[in-house]
């Protein structure tokens, strides 16, 4: 599958403008898988009540209150949903509802879980060219993986940036800015309830992508904005910082490298977010998908890393053939609980190399021990 590419200049709203264009078809498929998919079913209440309407219902709650807080507190952030919509020949409420997904869908034990996903910093004196190294696989359950975007965007304001994100999505998952800073980021599932002032974990962590010089400062700005779900965030800059901010929706902690490198999956390890996660027996309830009723919540989470764990601990690493690490099976078949994840309900849908130094990225699209990477640069070759 080809990762689309999209490369401009220019304000927040032109960038948005492009995207909307380029991802045009894209984004009206993702309106649909969405409103098609058995996970809409799942957090309709009113069960009596026609989809169709429904849907309106989220629009119009999108556009009364995650807009207006978008809107007054991150503004450029709101002009490239703005230009999005305009690009994409989509009313703003909807493209509003898409950003909203993983607000809606909001990872319950009892219900459903959006995403997941294995995240890994390697230090420099952990690899064998001296240089640090970031990996993500971004598991998820809705078939988005043709909608893979990078982005290099240069700004008439702000950093410029490097960045993966989907064709419909504002927000980015993973990315390296002008100055070395750079992050990573997986779904976990805290406890504590989302409130009315939340704004999508993924367009936070672009507008410090956009702001911010070092870990320390995209940490500090991620604290001050209420979050609309749980994450573990990897974050690394060029002063060699690399630590992992574990956030629910009211808190958060940090975990530094002690090590030569560091892990995180969908659970939380620090002790103070471990009190704000359901608990590490929880299984899947009646109300979840059927395929993961009775499954332990944390099992795959758990696993995988342990696995990650172990080949990182095996001696240095070269930062050219960490796919391998991507691709693990575990030296066995590839299932639910293996790093390239492939579970009924959860599968591996990209992967993502960072390089801070050379300041450039690889992505495959799909699984990693079927696909191809494609390398982006920061600068065009």
């Amino acid at each position: 599958m080809v990762v689309r590419f999209l490369d401009c200049i220019g304000s927040h709203y032109m960038v948005g403008i492009q995207q909307g264009r380029m991802g045009k078809q894209a984004i009206h498929a993702a309106w649909e898988i969405f409103s098609d998919s058995q996970h809409l079913e799942m957090i309709r209440k009113a069960k009596f009540a026609p989809k169709a309407l429904y849907l309106v219902h989220c629009q119009q709650k999108a556009d009364n209150f995650l807009k207006k807080i978008v809107k007054d507190t991150l503004p450029e952030q709101h002009e490239r949903i703005k230009g999005m919509a305009s690009g994409a020949d989509m009313p703003e409420k909807m493209i509003y509802v898409l950003q909203a997904i993983e607000m809606e869908l909001i990872p319950k034990p009892s219900m459903y879980a959006l995403g997941s996903g294995t995240l890994m910093g390697i230090k420099p004196n952990a690899t064998t060219t001296g240089e640090p190294v970031l990996i993500k696989n971004f598991d998820y359950t809705l078939p988005y993986q043709d909608m893979l975007l990078v982005r290099r965007n240069k700004p008439l304001a702000g950093c410029q940036t490097l960045d993966i994100s989907l064709a419909f999505s504002s927000g980015a998952h993973a990315g390296i800015n002008e100055h070395g800073l750079c992050f990573l980021h997986t779904f976990a599932y805290p406890s504590d309830s989302l409130g009315f002032k939340n704004i999508p974990i993924s367009i936070v962590l672009q507008e410090a992508l956009e702001t911010c010089y070092t870990a320390e400062e995209a940490a500090r700005l991620i604290n001050k904005h209420a979050r609309d779900a749980g994450a573990n965030i990897l974050l690394a800059d060029a002063s060699g910082d690399m630590r992992v901010l574990e956030t629910s929706r009211s808190s958060s902690a940090q975990r530094f490298a002690e090590n030569n490198y560091i892990i995180a999956a969908n659970h939380y390890i620090s002790p103070e977010m471990t009190k704000h996660q359901f608990p590490i027996d929880s299984k899947w309830g009646d109300k979840a998908l059927p395929r993961l009723k009775e499954e332990g919540v944390y099992e795959s989470s758990i696993s995988r890393y342990a696995r990650a764990d172990q080949l990182l601990s095996k001696g240095e690493i070269n930062p050219d053939s960490v796919e391998q690490i991507l691709a693990d099976h575990n030296e066995g078949v590839p299932g639910d609980n293996t790093i390239c994840r492939h579970g009924a309900v959860f599968s591996t849908q990209a992967s993502i190399i960072l390089y801070p130094t050379r300041k450039s990225i690889r992505v495959s699209s799909g699984k990693p021990c079927e696909g191809r990477f494609e390398e982006f640069t920061m600068k065009k070759l």
